[in-house]
């Protein structure tokens, strides 16, 4: 009986010894960031301007899915794709149905290095973008967004903007 004590005690000790406690990746840990854009004046290029009723939506494959939807902000933040080294947004303005300017559509394609960085065993990996690079391409309405500067060519964190766009 004695022995039968003598192994279960040990084997518990084992058993407990061996147990390793849970890893959950914290909020607070940095994951794969966003794109920050911000909305400028291009008459007065220091005021933020907020483009009116702007829906953004992400092109791939001839697919069009819908990101932002009529929103009037001075900053938005959108996501790169992680499995490719582009993604094309539709930028378009005036998309209410009580707005009194029609709508006007402005394609702009973001091209970057994609770079897989290891957070911890918790969070896994996240992808940092490098060279970031765009092209815009006006529709047949005609250009809305006048210029666009690159900020920070690399995304790596969301506590600035990374392009300016200049309406």
């Amino acid at each position: 009986m004695r022995k039968l004590l003598l192994i279960l005690i040990i084997s518990a000790s084992f058993g407990q010894s061996s147990c390793e406690r849970d890893d959950i990746c914290a909020e607070t840990t940095p994951t794969t960031p966003l794109l920050i854009i911000e909305f400028y004046d291009v008459d007065n290029p220091t005021l933020l301007k907020a483009p009116n009723n702007l829906t953004v939506s992400t092109i791939v494959n001839e697919e069009v899915n819908e990101v932002l939807a009529l929103v009037n902000l001075e900053s938005i933040e959108i996501p790169l794709r992680t499995n490719d080294e582009l993604t094309t947004y539709s930028f378009t303005i005036n998309t209410a149905e009580d707005d009194e300017e029609e709508a006007n559509t402005d394609v702009l394609t973001f091209t970057y290095t994609v770079t897989d960085e290891f957070v911890n065993k918790a969070c896994g990996f996240r992808v940092v973008y490098d060279d970031l690079q765009n092209t815009n391409d006006p529709q047949q309405d005609g250009a809305w967004i006048q210029n666009i500067d690159i900020e920070n060519p690399t995304v790596n964190d969301q506590t600035e903007a990374h392009i300016s766009i200049f309406h």
